[in-house]
């Protein structure tokens, strides 16, 4: 039986959102171009700071915006950061996350599908996020951040 209503739980358990400061380190940072291109995924990368990470660092969670007030290289103080509940993000389509695969960043503001550990088998990695959601036209999975 077909339903009139689309499921769509972006956002579903995500507050309160985090306030924290961006990296300042070289292609870490996130900028409103960033926001506006999809990328979007990040880690926590020090004291209350979030980056893009490095391929294959654990997902923290989903950069939702910037502020205007900027450090003096011209990047965002500060950002506002979704660590819970759904979060659509890009994904990295060399390294496509399958659904109920576990999810890790690949360093540029996307997510991929979880590496292999010893123990692991890649899609099965302990790391924080996991899909619930693929949408291959838009290149975005929906990941369930607990």
């Amino acid at each position: 039986m077909a339903s009139q209503f689309a499921v769509d739980n972006q956002g579903v358990g995500m507050y309160p959102p985090l306030t924290m400061c961006v990296d300042t380190a070289a292609n870490k940072d996130f900028l409103q171009a960033d926001l506006d291109a999809g990328l979007s995924a990040g880690i926590v990368s020090g004291n209350n700071i979030f980056g893009m990470g490095a391929a294959g660092d654990k997902l923290f969670g989903k950069v939702l915006a910037v502020s205007m007030d900027k450090t003096t290289a011209g990047i965002p103080n500060t950002c506002t950061v979704q660590a819970r509940g759904v979060a659509r993000m890009k994904y990295n389509t060399a390294a496509a996350p399958a659904l109920n695969a576990m999810v890790e960043v690949d360093g540029a503001g996307k997510v991929r599908i979880a590496t292999a550990d010893v123990d692991i088998a890649a899609g099965g990695h302990l790391a924080r996020g996991q899909v619930i959601s693929k949408d291959t036209t838009n290149e975005t999975v929906d990941v369930w951040l607990g």
